[in-house]
């Protein structure tokens, strides 16, 4: 490979290594809360991984770069496809292909998004840990799970979801979890779900409430002003008014303010027992928040590992695939050429011991023809004829030395398989 070519290969190299390595771009809405410190460590782990994977990437392309562009794939135009001769040339561009493929790939899986609900994680830990009809298994306090460790160490992402499960479902579980969540057995996801369902259910039914006594109040406050203003004018009129129409009043504005200090009692009590749900949402949302984080830092680890195994056995089969096909190429190999055996002049040297020029033809199919190329066959060929005797008949034998490529050497042919004639 020229040096120009060389350059333009290591400018497209730099390129991509620069577009890999750009700038962040603002992560999107996601749909777990974005306000915690563990949800945002969450978002700069995800962050430095797709990154470094966009570096593995750019590290992979810069290799593929360099062996692919020393490599002439022009000369496949020239190549005749033949069984099996063609079959290392063939086989090994579709590896090299398979690994460039293997590794867009594998960098692909780390942007993949990761679960983003109690739901889909809570799905994930099922297809790992046992169940029965009361929930997850646990035995010693430790989860009982249904892949091996061989499929643990043969996959990283299946070996980041078992430790995972381990935090979540281990003995610790209610540090991520929640309190009060497990009774007989260890808290899992799925108990933490049922809790936010039946929070939420309980603040749903106690919300109508509360606007209902605050409504209720603000009826039974206008009301008592009214009555309030009612008594004050019937008593300033003491003498023209009637003792049952001012008891009467004043009756029915001592009612209305009791019911108003009862509804406000009752609005107290629904507004402490709202109070103390919204408090215990929070918490179990602050835990929502946290588990949310964990799982998609673990699971993204696994991804990770899995991306990086994958990028390296791509590698090797760019790196083989490349190779395999450069040697199956034409000219690839240089075939030996075969050197004329020194000539002892003989003693006492003829008149014409540097040799005279002939034409030779060599029958195909004679002992002759064995000692040439196929294509040498049945074809005039130039040749020198050192003669140590009289010159020889057309028909042979004869010895000479063959000049023309890719046919030189010293040949003899027997009389009958070939024909002898002098240049003059």
């Amino acid at each position: 490979m020229d040096m120009a070519k060389l350059t333009e290969v290591a400018e497209t190299m730099r390129r991509f290594v620069e577009t890999a390595a750009a700038a962040d771009e603002p992560p999107p809405e996601s749909a777990v809360p974005t306000n915690s410190a563990a949800t945002r460590m969450a978002t700069t782990a995800r962050q430095s991984y797709q990154k470094t994977a966009r570096w593995m990437l750019a590290a992979f392309a810069a290799v593929g770069i360099l062996i692919f562009g020393s490599l002439p794939f022009a000369a496949i135009a020239d190549v005749e496809l033949r069984w099996p001769e063609s079959l290392w040339l063939v086989g090994g561009l579709l590896v090299a292909v398979a690994g460039i493929v293997a590794a867009v790939i594998s960098v692909s899986l780390v942007n993949e998004p990761e679960d983003v609900s109690l739901g889909e994680l809570d799905c994930d830990l099922r297809g790992l840990q046992e169940t029965d009809e009361k929930g997850f298994l646990w035995v010693d306090e430790k989860p009982v799970l249904k892949v091996g460790r061989l499929s643990a160490a043969w996959n990283p992402r299946i070996a980041a979801r078992i430790e995972l499960v381990n935090i979540l479902h281990g003995p610790e579980s209610s540090a991520h979890l929640g309190p009060n969540l497990g009774s007989e057995r260890p808290a899992s996801v799925t108990n933490l779900i049922q809790k936010l369902g039946e929070l939420e259910s309980r603040h749903a039914s106690l919300a109508p409430l509360v606007a209902r006594h605050t409504v209720a109040i603000e009826s039974y406050e206008k009301r008592t002003a009214a009555l309030k203003e009612l008594l004050e004018e019937l008593r300033s009129r003491m003498g023209s008014v009637l003792d049952t129409e001012l008891n009467a009043a004043a009756s029915m504005h001592t009612a209305t303010a009791a019911k108003l200090d009862q509804e406000r009692a009752s609005l107290t009590v629904k507004k402490q027992e709202l109070a103390e749900i919204d408090d215990q949402l929070k918490l179990y949302h602050d835990h929502r928040d946290l588990v949310l984080a964990e799982s998609g830092v673990m699971q993204l680890r696994g991804t990770f590992r899995l991306a990086r195994r994958i990028l390296a056995v791509a590698a090797m089969l760019t790196l083989f695939g490349g190779t395999a096909y450069a040697l199956s190429l034409p000219g690839a190999k240089k075939e030996p050429q075969a050197v004329a055996a020194p000539q002892v002049a003989a003693s006492p040297a003829p008149p014409y011991e540097t040799g005279l020029p002939a034409k030779v033809v060599v029958h195909k199919g004679t002992t002759a023809a064995t000692d040439l190329p196929p294509e040498c066959a049945d074809r005039e060929l130039q040749a020198i004829w050192i003669g140590d005797d009289r010159v020889p008949s057309i028909a042979g034998p004869f010895r000479v030395v063959v000049t023309e490529a890719p046919c030189r050497g010293q040949l003899t042919v027997p009389k009958g398989e070939g024909s002898f004639t002098l240049v003059s």
